[in-house]
């Protein structure tokens, strides 16, 4: 009877448990992709991140053996749109030396805003632009996984 009892108990506080934990949180950083014509055949497309306090989204170049990876940006698929420039960071990162990595790594904290210019080729209905972004997101302990955010972007 004992026996039973303790087990029964067990299973009551393994699924109590279960229902108070929250859910885990995919990643420390969280992305929105916007595009907005500046006239009628150009524009710009804006990614920002907003990344939660502790976290750093790594720059777009780091030392090749420093450790982690830097955030990359991709345009695979775009179609009826040519780029006028490279993606663009709106503020430089901070550049700090890493203990963790033993190196000096360069980084964005809160949030990061980049942009690239586009010129359509054709017609709106026929441009759409697709992107995804590799990243990697740190704190003082520990480091997230790599992590891809994708985006398809319609023009209006």
């Amino acid at each position: 009877m004992k026996r039973q009892l303790l087990l029964l108990m067990t299973v009551v506080m393994a699924f109590v448990s279960s229902f108070a934990q929250a859910p885990a949180k995919q990643s420390p950083i969280t992305w929105n992709a916007t595009v907005k014509m500046t006239s009628a055949k150009e524009g710009v497309i804006t990614v920002t991140a907003t990344i939660d306090k502790g976290w750093h989204l790594y720059s777009l170049e780091l030392p090749s053996d420093a450790g982690p990876r830097p955030t990359v940006f991709k345009f695979d698929g775009t179609q009826g749109v040519t780029f006028l420039n490279e993606i663009t960071p709106a503020t430089k990162p901070i550049t700090k030396h890493d203990e963790m990595f033993d190196a000096d790594l360069s980084f964005w904290n809160g949030t990061a805003t980049f942009t690239r210019k586009f010129k359509l080729t054709g017609s709106k209905a026929d441009a759409k632009i697709v992107g995804v972004v590799s990243y990697m997101a740190c704190n003082d302990v520990n480091c997230m996984p790599p992590k891809k955010y994708n985006f398809s972007l319609t023009i209006k």
